[in-house]
């Protein structure tokens, strides 16, 4: 069992680095969900439209709305993306926001903080960023921290030395903060989930409605 659990933790925590994460985080559908909390709460928890839509239009509305199952699926769905997305916006180090991958903040990054001379303040941000991470995240760099006491391996410029402290201190900060990451990884996979059922169902009824009139002609 004990095996099981590790095996799941790693499978799960391989797919919710913070680079994988950001394609829901910064998805429009995951930023529109913000705010549906907000209209299920005047929609479904009010009690005022429901006793308006009653007594205005008899009761004869309520026929045509979703099943009351579907609609909580989706409110809560949309709660559960809502909570993912304002943690993630918390939580993404700016560096993984901010640059697809480690080669693409090193291209943006190196030249300016050459000309600045910038190399004590990257060399710092590496050592915190690695600093943070765990043994077990240590491993699956391949960059031990003990090598950090000797970044001048990293190359014989300060260009190449800078470049690769940026690509280094991007592959850190993605496998940082793993517990985070795997409870957001559950929320927008619960909250999609919650949402998706609905929607099938709509769909498969749609699609029997449409068969059966063609079928009836």
């Amino acid at each position: 069992m004990r095996i099981f659990v590790e095996k799941l933790f790693a499978w799960l925590e391989e797919r919710c680095r913070w680079s994988q994460l950001r394609t829901l985080g910064g998805s429009n559908l995951v930023r529109t969900s913000v705010l549906m909390p907000a209209f299920g709460y005047m929609l479904l928890l009010n009690h005022n439209v429901h006793q308006y839509l009653t007594i205005t239009y008899d009761g004869r509305l309520l026929n045509y709305l979703p099943p009351t199952w579907r609609v909580w699926f989706l409110f809560y769905g949309s709660f559960f993306l809502a909570t993912a997305a304002i943690l993630y916006a918390v939580l993404c180090p700016s560096e993984i926001k901010r640059y697809v991958s480690p080669f693409e903040m090193a291209d943006a990054q190196t030249k300016h903080r050459v000309n600045l001379g910038d190399y004590q303040s990257v060399q710092d941000r590496l050592r915190e960023s690695y600093g943070a991470i765990s043994k077990t995240d240590e491993k699956l760099l391949g960059f031990p921290k003990r090598d950090l006491e000797n970044l001048n391996s990293f190359g014989t410029d300060w260009a190449r030395r800078i470049s690769n402290m940026l690509v280094h201190h991007w592959t850190a900060v993605n496998v940082g903060k793993k517990y985070w990451r795997i409870g957001l990884l559950l929320m927008f996979s619960l909250g999609l989930g919650l949402i998706a059922v609905p929607a099938v169902f709509t769909f498969l009824q749609v699609t029997a409605l449409a068969l059966k009139l063609i079928v009836s002609r």
